[in-house]
């Protein structure tokens, strides 16, 4: 009992160290950010969709009725 009792506390302790520096590191980054952000300049955005985000246009095709069969137009 006393194993598992360390073993809980070891993995709580892992878990902390690791989000105290994943904290630290980024907090330093942020301030490395915040210190030069009055000499970089943001890079524009793309005023078009990447491609692969941009559909065809679909050709004007005949509907189907659920069966297959081709739906009856009103010409």
């Amino acid at each position: 009992m006393l194993g598992l009792l360390i073993l809980i506390s070891i993995a709580a302790v892992s878990f902390g160290a690791g989000y105290w520096t994943r904290e630290r590191i980024s907090r330093k980054r942020r301030a490395h950010y915040l210190k030069w952000e009055p000499y970089v300049r943001s890079s524009p955005r793309p005023t078009q969709p990447p491609a692969f985000l941009v559909h065809p246009t679909q050709t004007k095709q005949r509907p189907y009725a659920v069966d297959g069969a081709r739906v009856a137009s009103g010409r």
